[in-house]
């Protein structure tokens, strides 16, 4: 108990002395312990934390897309005029276009482009080229380039073209710059004028038949009378 207290009583005295003398000069404050330097980026809670976006000056904003002229086919497409099966027209008709005419029309088509006919036509037909299919016509049919008739159509009327190809029925002349193609089943009461013409087997024509390109020379067939004789010839010595 001696051993004790007095351990006690030389603590509290050295802790008066302390008190009384202040700190030794040997010992210096105790500093506080510093956290460690946490890594550029994170924040407390262990969770990164993004650096603050960097001031940009004034970008300007991207320029417009060019204005672009949309895109043409090869060839410049035209709007067409469509009758459709069982509709009924009674005046004439004109397109810049092509016409495409499957009912039935009282009254001329007159097209900048291609003509369709496959219904019931009564006038006449201008385009630059005309198809007919399974058809009753009457009425001329004019066309700068090719006109093509089915077996299955009937025209009463004209046909002038560039180039024909006719397998059906037709009351009227042809007249055609280029080469007229009468198929087998072609039936052509009237007269054919072309440069060109070819008959298959079973085509029926009646009328006259012009073909030349208008450059044929005339032909001279002399006269019997003002022909010379021919010279007597001598015998025979034996």
């Amino acid at each position: 108990m001696d051993a004790a207290g007095s351990s006690q009583d030389s603590r509290f005295a050295h802790i008066m002395k302390r008190i009384w003398n202040g700190p030794e000069e040997s010992e210096g404050p105790e500093e506080p312990e510093k956290p460690p330097a946490e890594p550029e980026g994170a924040f407390r809670g262990g969770r990164g934390q993004p650096e603050p976006e960097k001031p940009v000056g004034d970008v300007p904003p991207p320029a417009p897309p060019e204005d672009r002229p949309a895109s043409q086919g090869t060839g410049a497409e035209k709007d067409a005029t469509i009758i459709s099966k069982g509709t009924s027209v009674s005046g004439d008709i004109k397109s810049d276009g092509d016409v495409e005419m499957r009912g039935t029309v009282t009254g001329s088509i007159d097209a900048g482009g291609k003509v369709l006919v496959s219904g019931r036509q009564i006038g006449d037909v201008q385009g630059s080229s005309i198809a007919l299919s399974a058809c009753m016509v009457r009425g001329n049919l004019s066309a700068a380039e090719d006109v093509g008739v089915d077996s299955e159509s009937v025209v009463v009327g004209d046909i002038k073209c560039g180039n024909l190809s006719f397998d059906g029925k037709l009351k009227g002349n042809i007249h055609v710059m280029g080469n007229v193609s009468c198929r087998s089943s072609a039936v052509v009461l009237g007269d054919i004028a072309s440069t060109t013409l070819t008959v298959e087997s079973g085509a029926k024509i009646q009328g006259n038949v012009q073909v030349s390109d208008g450059t044929i020379d005339p032909i001279t067939v002399p006269d019997d009378d003002s022909a010379e004789p021919p010279a007597p010839t001598a015998p025979e010595q034996q």
